[in-house]
């Protein structure tokens, strides 16, 4: 699973972008011991990050996560100040994310799938907008929700998706629900190659990969954006 080491990708006076692996966490799990994590990592260079606070103390200041197997680029914040702003963003959806994501065109699970309600993503930009429910044993999964009365319940999720070649996708989101991604475009019969929970044909490489981020630094009020 991975595939680089993970590595920083811009300092500034009160954020940090990190490229972090695939496989490894992006953060500890709650009352675990602190192993290999890109939140250990950074903290290891800068160990300011671990003294913010947030809903998730034992996070630090890292703003989002990437699941275990996604690689790219993560925002971390210095101080509790810049912590704050940041999360302030975050809920105003001002945090843009991109992503690429290399697809096969057959899901292999179709078990808790509504149909999908749009038009082939492969034919042009398409925003896949869905509420989300859990799914699966011990809820490790989860489920788009669209025409199911039911279970349409809380925010509702939107990620913009571009054809980029055949079977690769750019996709953007701001705030994100767990598996977002990765359960939007199963959905849409296009899991991603190597994510076998929804549906996507076995590969070493997980396809999956935060490439672009964009935020108001906190500090200068200036409009950044990290790219790789």
């Amino acid at each position: 699973m991975i595939t680089d080491t993970t590595r920083l990708v811009f300092e500034g006076p009160d954020t940090l972008v990190y490229w972090k692996e695939s496989g490894i966490p992006t953060v500890p799990l709650k009352n675990t011991i602190d192993g290999r994590t890109l939140l250990s990592i950074a903290a290891a260079a800068y160990p300011e990050i671990r003294c913010c606070s947030g809903p998730n103390p034992w996070e630090g200041g890292v703003v989002h996560r990437l699941d275990n197997p996604t690689k790219g680029l993560v925002l971390i914040a210095r101080t509790q100040k810049a912590y704050d702003a940041l999360m302030q963003q975050q809920k105003k959806d001002m945090i843009v994310k991109e992503y690429i994501a290399q697809t096969s065109s057959h899901r292999a699970i179709d078990e808790g799938f509504e149909a999908f309600p749009l038009f082939p993503i492969e034919e042009g930009p398409v925003a896949i907008t869905s509420y989300f429910r859990a799914f699966g044993k011990g809820s490790k999964s989860v489920r788009p929700v669209w025409s199911n009365q039911r279970h349409r319940k809380g925010k509702v999720y939107t990620t913009e998706v571009v054809p980029e070649d055949d079977g690769v996708f750019r996709c953007t989101i701001t705030r994100g629900f767990r598996h977002q991604i990765r359960a939007h475009l199963a959905w849409s019969g296009h899991p991603i190659i190597g994510d076998t929970q929804y549906g996507g044909v076995e590969s070493d490489d997980f396809g999956l990969e935060a490439i672009s981020i964009s935020y108001i630094e906190p500090c200068s009020g200036r409009k950044l954006t990290i790219s790789i």
